[in-house]
């Protein structure tokens, strides 16, 4: 039996006025907050050149890009699904500033699959991205401004997990291809059977076993270990300087998303009375070298409907 033509596809979706309207104050508060923090606001195009969109950080969500031909020049085309290579573009070639450059973002994005843990394929991309600072100041701001973004919309208990991309490409850095691949889906699931097996290859891998929980545990736990160490040393220093009530601190050193990009610090904002993960965002250094400009990088993104209703 065929669907009716005016059913939608699988993942999209439409807001309804009550909805919508919740999520246009949404996001002019948000707006209203970036700018105070003296970020740029972009607004890029919903479809670019495909090697474009499948530069640096896009290369992860290269399954995800609805494909289509120009009619004018021939060449393939994407419907963005993240507006971060579009920021780091942006930065590279259309701005071009030296220093320090804060851009922020909200617009709509397209999947072909819906991401785990989601059922939609269009959420609306909220984000701000700093360029140009290698500092953990600016880990600092972007994971401050998330817990603030965050907190126009609710006042529930939040949690903070870090992890260090850059501790995590050490502790690997001896393996091959395949063992490094066996070791992030090892480490993704938790498997210890797995990790031990690969332990004599990489003799740092087992540390990752207990290197999650309580930010103060793992930090205790690691502190006399030089890669790791150095890595709670870098998440401790950032974390002591925020401004954030009603929130619990967690690190998981072995944490794999982004690991082909990541470079530093990592970290995920969960609710916890709802058990959801709001923002992702941390340290992708140098993703603008795909765009001939390699320049230090930090950021996060969520989406505004996901925050919008948990709001209501």
């Amino acid at each position: 039996m065929n669907r009716p033509s005016w059913i939608l596809p699988d993942g999209l979706e439409e807001c309804l006025p009550d909805e919508a309207w919740a999520i246009e104050d949404g996001r002019r508060a948000c707006l209203d907050l970036f700018r105070s923090r003296q970020f740029g606001l972009i607004m890029p195009p919903m479809l670019e050149y495909l090697d474009s969109l499948t530069s640096g950080v896009g290369q992860d969500l290269a399954d995800q890009i609805m494909v289509v031909t120009d009619r004018l020049s021939g060449r393939l085309m994407g419907i963005r699904p993240d507006m971060t290579p579009q920021a780091a573009r942006i930065d590279a070639h259309s701005l071009n500033e030296d220093g320090t450059t804060r851009l922020c973002y909200c617009g709509s994005v397209l999947r072909a699959m819906p991401s785990a843990g989601d059922s939609s394929r269009s959420p609306v991309q909220l984000g701000a991205e700093i360029f140009g600072e290698p500092s953990l100041s600016a880990d600092r701001e972007v994971i401050q401004l998330a817990i603030d973004t965050v907190r126009l919309f609710t006042d529930e208990p939040l949690l903070i997990d870090f992890g260090h991309a850059g501790a995590l490409r050490s502790v690997l850095s001896d393996l091959s291809e395949p063992q490094k691949a066996a070791a992030l889906d090892g480490l993704a699931r938790k498997d210890a059977s797995v990790l031990d097996e690969l332990n004599a290859a990489a003799p740092h891998l087992g540390n990752l076993r207990h290197a999650f929980g309580p930010l103060e545990h793992v930090m205790a736990s690691l502190a006399d270990h030089s890669v790791l160490g150095a890595a709670c040393s870098d998440i401790q220093a950032v974390q002591q300087d925020l401004s954030a009530e009603s929130v619990e601190w967690y690190c998981d050193l072995g944490e794999t998303h982004g690991f082909s990009y990541h470079t530093g610090l990592v970290f995920g904002v969960y609710a916890l009375e709802q058990d959801q993960l709001l923002v992702r965002g941390g340290r992708y250094d140098h993703v603008g070298e795909s765009f001939g400009r390699a320049r230090p990088a930090t950021g996060f993104s969520a989406d505004l409907k996901t925050l919008v209703r948990l709001a209501n």
